[in-house]
């Protein structure tokens, strides 16, 4: 907790980056024998990555869809799923996430004033031979 956000955001990165094919199978396979596990939700904000889900090539008669994502009703409406990242295209074509959160007050209060901290030290430069940094283009 006393590390910065980008401390986090680098460990799940390298969470993702270990995942493999055969790590993906083994947990399906422990999944068919155990059961489904239910998320520990206390003092935890879960985020699910639908940016490779296909919600944007629905159609169904009427042309290319305007969105296409998940519906996120009122509280429990996907019991333990806080957010989602979703793929957006804006009217200039450019391509990029939505990531709506959804935090108690004082929860959104830490966290947007953590978000300026990370903007203002310009935490996002590129680093030599280092993947692409992800580019914040709104707070709000």
């Amino acid at each position: 907790m006393e590390n910065p956000l980008g401390y986090a955001l680098e460990l799940v990165k390298k969470a993702k980056s270990d995942v493999t094919q055969e790590y993906m199978h083994s947990v399906a396979d422990l999944m068919v024998i155990k059961g489904r596990p239910h998320f520990t939700v206390v003092r935890s904000y879960l985020v699910s990555d639908v940016t490779r889900a296909g919600f944007g090539d629905v159609e169904f008669g009427w042309g290319k869809a305007v969105y296409g994502g998940p519906a996120k009703g009122g509280v429990g409406a996907i019991p333990g799923v806080a957010s989602f990242y979703i793929p957006f295209k804006n009217a200039k074509g450019e391509e990029g996430l939505v990531i709506p959160l959804c935090l108690p007050a004082q929860a959104m209060e830490k966290f947007v004033k953590e978000l300026d901290s990370v903007l203002k030290n310009n935490i996002n430069q590129p680093t030599i031979g280092g993947p692409k940094p992800s580019l914040i283009i709104s707070s709000l």
